[in-house]
């Protein structure tokens, strides 16, 4: 399995994961976001030259006020700091329960991280659905203080 930058060779118009808004996403708004630099869509493919694509996330740079850190890591940072943001993560329905989701989401930490280094950062914020927020903190993502579905992982 290999995560690549979605391109035009993908078959965004099959991918199914089973939330309308999400396929709307893939399908309608994610090339429009790179071309504006809003976001960037990266997707599970089985191999190299696969067109069917198995799941997707989509990050991007924000700015986080620090009083909504959860408490330790809000000490001697200014008050508003540099995050990486995952804005949707899915997987589709037919491969759904073989840890795709948890390839794309190590994937998306790995990436954000390595960027970190060389620009800032100091972790990875996602605003998570009720039913995505145990699937986030089982990987180490911790409440926020101004909404319990949205969660930080520090670097």
């Amino acid at each position: 399995m290999l995560v690549l930058p979605l391109n035009d060779r993908h078959d965004r118009k099959s991918f199914d994961c089973g939330d309308v808004d999400l396929n709307g996403w893939l399908k309608k708004t994610a090339r429009q976001h790179k071309e504006k630099g809003i976001s960037s869509a990266f997707i599970s493919v089985a191999h190299e030259t696969s067109v069917e694509i198995l799941g997707f996330y989509a990050i991007s740079l924000a700015e986080l006020v620090n009083t909504n850190l959860p408490a330790q890591y809000g000490k001697r940072l200014p008050s508003k700091v540099p995050v990486f943001r995952i804005g949707r993560l899915a997987t589709a329905l037919g491969h759904q329960g073989k840890g795709i989701g948890a390839f794309l989401l190590f994937d998306a930490i790995d990436r954000a991280a390595r960027i970190s280094g060389e620009v800032g950062g100091i972790g990875i914020v996602v605003n998570a659905k009720h039913s995505a927020v145990d699937f986030y903190q089982r990987y180490g993502f911790e409440q926020m203080a101004d909404h319990p579905q949205n969660l930080f992982l520090p670097f």
